[in-house]
């Protein structure tokens, strides 16, 4: 396609919207890493931003494999708060890990998901959690899952992670049990509140352990106090279950600690233990966490039976006290199963604040997600627009007399039916999160980008049209500008070339300068992947137990995945960015022939003329890559 020099339809826009004022300019500091095959970190496919403070610490996740589609877990982490991704009770998809309520116990286990910080190179290093375990071929296996929700000025992560996993001894020893030299694979937990300060990383068991329990710190704020969430209770299907199928059918068979975490066997499986959870504070100092305080929930379960889930969480905290996350309830008080419903909240002065307008019956779920020391609170709104339920992004101010949330417009000058979902506000009433782009009228799919918000002036941009030419991969050539193109090898001396792409697609938290850590979707060359037993015996991606493997070639190159005519392809991984305020000008190249903003989609490239990738000398475990 050609491109030329032009103003983008959406400035044209904004500014017959909302003035004249320039918008922030965006260079992206991390540009040279992003063309990697195996992953931000070694072993992982995928990368996700997570989380920066004022001090200049950058934090992100690494999960994913080599899978040639980006995958529903991958798409969630897009969509979707880091914390519900993390959740064991939400991640019913997840690959044979800690966080899979059902996995097969006596396959070895696998991360899903690694924290990583950029160092002063702005290049990622991983954070190791604990020693692992377990070693197969002599090299270690990575089972620990661990993820980082927020880092105090002063470098404190806090976040969550499992144990490692390991290894105890099939207890059914009869000659009729055909496996049972093989052991079976348990975690003490699959989530414990996790606090790393100075490398030093402690985890702290919720009050209610049962199990394992269940625990997270989301937030610190400058005063070392945390919020977060942790167990109170096991509801009572799950309690049934257990109760049923852990100390009574399997209780010979299968150890305790293997039935609860939940598991799959042959014919023989019992889903993960289910529990209450509740938002909670705890203070932070040396090391300790002290004070643990239970922040509340709406409600309470409609009897002994209820079936359902009841759960509050604390998902941020400001340095004035105040926290923000969202709670079960049900719709004006109405305890019936039809009306229960999940709304965000705020947790002040003793009392859960519920910040649901009950009578608007299109608005459903709902979750406040950060807080400023403005005491302004963001989060999202899920209400009917035009037939289909959006998320719709919020401001509200939390020492507001009345509950009213206010819906900023975003590409029009009034309400979209575009999802918006806001993550993050800075003291300067910067707001950032992401939204779609896609002006198709579906239930789900539609593409995000990351944006960012003007509360002052209510402004509203697509990041990616803040960005720098550079950052977008292009290079002057006279007047003109053209992409850089990609030069890949791979297995079997395969070459590929193609214009080198980025688009940021979300952004996770914005700090007082303007940095925004956020995650883009980049084009790499798809590598081949094959489905394996155990055994190492190919078999359909199906089978129980099967795992993902990368095809190499004779030297251990990984092999590009090819189309019918033999040719190689490309796809795109989702991987963690850094975004820098510049005094550079933001890229005004655009396709001539789109028409459409919001269904156009936007280039964004590698950073030094074209680039040579080479994919020789990797390491890789003949097993799911993660």
């Amino acid at each position: 396609m050609n491109k030329k020099l032009q103003p983008t339809v959406l400035a044209i826009a904004l500014a017959a919207s909302f003035g004249a004022q320039a918008a922030t300019v965006y260079k992206i500091e991390n540009i040279d890493e992003f063309y990697k095959v195996n992953g931000t970190i070694n072993n992982s496919r995928s990368g996700f931003g997570a989380t920066l403070n004022n001090s200049g610490d950058v934090l992100g996740g690494a999960s994913g494999t080599f899978a040639p589609l980006l995958s529903d877990d991958d798409q969630d982490r897009l969509n979707n708060n880091r914390v519900d991704v993390s959740l064991t009770q939400l991640a019913t998809n997840a690959s044979n890990s800690s966080i899979n309520p059902t996995r097969v116990v006596k396959l070895i286990p696998q991360s899903n998901n690694s924290v990583f910080e950029f160092d002063t190179n702005n290049l990622p290093a991983f954070i190791k959690i604990f020693d692992e375990t377990i070693t197969r071929d002599g090299r270690e296996v990575s089972t620990i899952d661990s993820f980082a929700f927020d880092v105090s000025d002063t470098g404190v992560i806090v976040g969550t992670t499992s144990s490692a996993a390991y290894a105890v001894d099939d207890p059914d020893q009869s000659d009729d049990n055909s496996n049972k030299d093989d052991p079976f694979y348990v975690y003490d937990y699959s989530q414990r509140a996790m606090v790393i300060n100075n490398g030093v990383i402690k985890t702290f068991e919720p009050e209610f352990s049962t199990y394992g329990g269940l625990s997270g710190i989301t937030a610190i704020n400058d005063n070392g106090l945390v919020v977060g969430y942790a167990s109170t209770g096991i509801e009572h299907d799950s309690k049934t279950r257990i109760d049923s199928n852990c100390l009574d059918t399997y209780k010979d068979a299968i150890p305790l600690q293997v039935c609860a975490a939940g598991f799959t066997d042959g014919s023989r499986r019992n889903t993960a233990v289910q529990y209450y959870l509740h938002a909670f504070s705890w203070e932070y100092n040396n090391g300790e966490l002290t004070n643990p305080k239970d922040l509340g929930i709406l409600t309470s379960p409609i009897s002994d039976t209820d079936a359902d889930s009841y759960n509050s969480i604390a998902l941020d905290v400001n340095n004035n006290g105040i926290a923000v996350g969202r709670s079960k309830t049900f719709r004006d008080q109405k305890k019936e199963f039809r009306y229960r419903l999940d709304v965000a909240t705020v947790f002040k002065d003793g009392k859960v604040v519920d910040l649901m307008d009950h009578s608007e019956d299109s608005w459903r779920y709902s979750s406040a997600n950060a807080i400023n020391d403005n005491n302004l609170v963001v989060g999202f709104m899920e209400k009917s627009i035009s037939g289909f339920y959006r998320k719709k992004f919020f401001v509200y101010d939390a020492m507001s007399e009345d509950i009213t949330l206010t819906f900023p417009n975003d590409f029009s000058t009034k309400e979209s039916d575009f999802a918006s979902n806001a993550k993050s506000i800075n003291d300067k009433n910067q707001v950032v999160g992401s939204i779609e782009v896609d002006s198709q009228k579906v239930d789900f799919g539609r593409r995000t980008h990351g944006f960012i918000y003007e509360h002052s002036d209510q402004s509203f941009n697509d990041i990616n049209d803040l960005l720098t030419c550079e950052s977008k991969g292009y290079i002057k050539t006279g007047t003109d500008w053209k992409k850089y193109q990609v030069e890949a090898t791979g297995g079997n001396e395969q070459k590929i070339s193609y214009d080198a792409d980025i688009t940021v697609v979300d952004a996770s938290k914005i700090a007082e300068d303007g940095t925004i850590i956020a995650t883009a979707l980049v084009t790499l060359p798809r590598v081949k992947t094959r489905w394996v037993d155990d055994k190492g015996n190919e078999v359909t991606s199906t089978t129980e137990g099967a795992v993902e493997e990368l095809v190499v070639d004779s030297n251990g190159d990984p092999v590009f995945d090819t189309n019918a005519s033999g040719e190689p392809i490309t796809e795109q991984i989702p991987r963690a960015v850094i975004l820098k305020p510049t005094d550079g000008e933001a890229c005004k190249v655009v396709e001539e022939d789109s028409i459409n903003y919001k269904q156009e989609r936007q280039g964004a490239g590698f950073g030094f003329g074209a680039l040579p990738v080479s994919y020789t000398h990797l390491t890789l475990p003949t097993k799911r890559i993660v």
